[in-house]
């Protein structure tokens, strides 16, 4: 009776959502599955195959700058065409193609270029994705709907790490990208037997679609470069905390000794499973504060878990612990950024760019691996640990915090 009881509940609290928000969330759910063990265990993976940090740091480099042209063309599709279909079909296809040069990889050419087209398919997949949510979520609030797909995704990461962490150990090292080709798949499996009802959907929507914002433009406007230095500095402690930190805990600190990789795993879990709870009432607390709440409380938190990450470099036997906790403020950071900064820059870009405006957000996010990882794994190469990158983010997220947001309104 008790889980008939909450299988209802649960059932109703997904059912309050419109159909189409319900739509949307399940391609993000696949994405992020597919995603999860690509995004996290990339680099353990071709650090075992013998790769560099260095060259595995140079793979997600150059996937950024892919990205970064894919990124603006999509920008532009959606400005003209106001539809996702094809950018999320095409994305499908070419995340399809990296997963399958990935798995022939063995030496840095063919890494270099399956992260290439990793790239690609991350450029055209988030400005598509993240443009569907707002005209799809009507009559609930963006910040809300954000919210919802983040949980999604938050949901769809851990079972992709949970998944391809033991497939990887126990059946063949690379079967986190036959769980991606087989994501994609679904994934465009649900894009073209719904194409018609993507279409009507973002017709009728975008005509109810009201900008709450658009009285107060230019107060807005003013304070863009702020905004815009705030997700960019957010964003590469996320990519730091994806690509570098895996391998500063196996390679070990100044004092703290060498992880194992099943202990890495763990901790990677860890965050992963804070997350996956954190998301959908965070981000529901953070859509009842002002709009640039989020990232306030998303720099504040990132400072901390940074300089706790530094200061577990210089320990060894509660270096495990002193990790552990740190992720609760990269949970507590992650949670409170991802649905927070999608809505402060859609909200703040004209009507005729918001796809641009998606885009660039979704640039934030390449730009956080344009030089974090490739600098992180020079460092870790010459000295050994990365204590020196944690200080250097805690310290820049405190002062944005501290000095730059004391301007806003």
């Amino acid at each position: 009776m008790i889980n008939q009881n909450s299988f209802q509940i649960s059932k109703d609290w997904w059912n309050q959502f419109p159909s189409s928000l319900r739509f949307i969330t399940k391609i993000r759910f696949f994405a992020a599955f597919g995603a999860g063990g690509v995004i996290y265990l990339t680099s353990l993976i071709f650090n075992n195959i013998g790769l560099s940090a260095t060259d595995i740091g140079l793979g997600f480099t150059i996937s950024a700058i892919i990205g970064t042209l894919t990124r603006f063309f999509t920008g532009n599709y959606l400005n003209k065409t106001s539809t996702i279909q094809f950018p999320l079909i095409t994305s499908s296809i070419l995340s399809i193609t990296a997963s399958l040069l990935l798995i022939f990889s063995r030496d840095t050419f063919l890494y270099i270029v399956g992260q290439s087209f990793v790239g690609a398919a991350a450029g055209i997949y988030w400005p598509a994705a993240e443009f569907g949510v707002p005209y799809f979520c009507y009559p609930i609030d963006t910040r809300k709907a954000y919210s919802l797909v983040r949980s999604a995704e938050a949901l769809g990461i851990f079972f992709g790490v949970l998944l391809g962490g033991f497939m990887t150990n126990f059946l063949y090292s690379k079967s986190i990208f036959i769980n991606d080709i087989f994501c994609m798949i679904v994934i465009t499996y649900l894009i073209l037997k719904n194409y018609t009802f993507i279409t009507r959907n973002l017709e009728n929507f975008q005509k109810k679609l009201v900008d709450p914002t658009k009285n107060i433009q230019s107060e807005w406007n003013k304070n863009s470069a702020i905004i815009i230095l705030s997700i960019l500095l957010i964003t590469t402690s996320l990519a730091l905390i994806q690509v570098t930190l895996p391998l500063d805990l196996v390679k070990g600190g100044v004092y703290r000794n060498a992880l194992t990789k099943e202990i890495t795993s763990l901790i990677i879990s860890i965050q992963l499973i804070l997350l996956l709870f954190l998301q959908w009432p965070v981000g529901s607390w953070i859509s009842k504060k002002g709009r640039l709440f989020g990232l306030k409380f998303s720099l504040i938190n990132f400072s901390f878990a940074s300089f706790l990450l530094f200061f577990s470099s210089y320990l060894n036997i509660f270096a495990f612990y002193l990790i552990s906790f740190s992720l609760i403020f990269v949970s507590l950071g992650t949670a409170s950024f991802l649905p927070a900064s999608t809505d402060v820059i859609f909200r703040i870009a004209p009507s005729n760019k918001k796809g641009y405006a998606l885009a660039l957000l979704s640039q934030c996010f390449a730009m956080g691996y344009f030089f974090g990882p490739f600098i992180s794994g020079r460092i870790l190469d010459l000295f050994g640990y990365a204590s020196i990158i944690w200080i250097s983010i805690s310290l820049f997220c405190f002062l944005i915090f501290a000095i730059l947001f004391k301007r806003l309104f």
